[in-house]
């Protein structure tokens, strides 16, 4: 279980898990300014053209519920 610290709110809470054929998906949980952490999936395949970085494409209260369905 990762503990959510609401003063690091918007930073990584653990590294980035890459999963998916050829690591196409990134999940990781991210510190929140409330009660715990929410966890986030981001696709290298969906970019954000003005950023040029992976969009992220799920977010919910567990890496379960994130990861659901995905390969």
């Amino acid at each position: 279980m990762t503990v959510n610290n609401p003063a690091l709110k918007g930073s990584l809470a653990a590294p980035k898990q890459f999963f998916g054929e050829h690591n196409r998906y990134a999940v990781a949980p991210v510190h929140t300014r409330f009660d715990a952490v929410e966890w986030f999936v981001w696709d290298a395949m969906h970019d954000d053209a003005d950023m040029n970085r992976a969009v992220v494409i799920r977010q919910g209260d567990s890496y379960a519920a994130v990861t659901e369905g995905l390969k």
